[in-house]
């Protein structure tokens, strides 16, 4: 099932799926397209932060949590200038605030980014402003692993308060209950298996005990070459035409 050579999408029946979840004690999750909607992380998350992100500085810009983070973007926007990749007058007329939605509008994983859209989400779904949308299979899912007795781990380019807040304001309740742990990026990026070798680490458990769900293949690829069992997410119409050699499924199955 995970030989090289298996180009063409191999959609596992509810059987198989047990069997390769009963072999881990540990479920790790991506969330963007696996465990929520894409269209709610891009239409809406992004989009609140992007819209809000001037005058959230504007009001907190001097706690030190913010300052950290500006901090960081205002090096990285050096950095980019220095390597070549911005500007120097454009990036010289734009505020910090312009260059994080830039930053924002090109879905970088920049963790000083992530981390300002976490407290502007934070803000959000304190005021009701936000509610998260997952997957109507997902608190189904969580329930079932909770009650076998496995471990549930998120792992997403988002910050760790960006992945709480988002799974503590569902229309299911708050199901971080259900979740024993959060990763970001700082333990590396999603398409290094190096960040995989170090998420095991951190848990103290075998590469081979974890069962990581993502619907990027790269990101499997990534798991499986740390040692993990992986299986593809595809919830699109279109899984036939998607090369991989990874197990599919399209939702989680009881």
């Amino acid at each position: 099932m995970y030989g090289p050579g298996l180009l063409s999408p191999t959609i596992i029946d509810s059987g198989t799926f047990r069997l390769i979840e009963g072999s881990a004690s540990t479920i790790l999750l991506d969330i963007e397209g696996t465990t929520v909607p894409m269209e709610f992380v891009h239409g809406t998350l992004f989009k609140y932060a992007e819209e809000r992100v001037q005058d959230f500085i504007n009001r907190r810009g001097n706690e030190e949590e913010v300052q950290q983070c500006l901090s960081s973007l205002e090096s990285e926007m050096r950095r980019a200038v220095n390597a070549g990749l911005e500007n120097e007058e454009d990036i010289g007329k734009a505020s910090i605030a312009q260059y994080a939605r830039k930053l924002m509008e090109n879905d970088s994983k920049f963790s000083a980014l992530k981390a300002l859209q976490g407290l502007i989400w934070e803000e959000g779904y304190a005021d009701s402003g936000l509610k998260s949308e997952v997957y109507p299979d997902v608190p189904v899912a969580l329930k079932k692993w909770k009650s076998a007795g496995k471990e549930v781990y998120i792992y997403s380019s988002g910050s760790a308060l960006g992945q709480k807040l988002l799974f503590s304001h569902t229309a299911y309740g708050d199901l971080t209950k259900l979740i024993s742990g959060f990763f970001d990026t700082t333990v590396g990026m999603k398409r290094d298996a190096g960040s995989y070798v170090n998420i095991a680490r951190q848990q103290k458990i075998e590469p081979a005990r974890i069962l990581f769900f993502s619907d990027v293949v790269e990101e499997l690829g990534a798991a499986a070459s740390a040692g993990m069992k992986v299986i593809l997410v595809d919830r699109t119409a279109g899984f036939r035409e998607r090369k991989t050699r990874y197990p599919v499924i399209h939702a989680f199955m009881q």
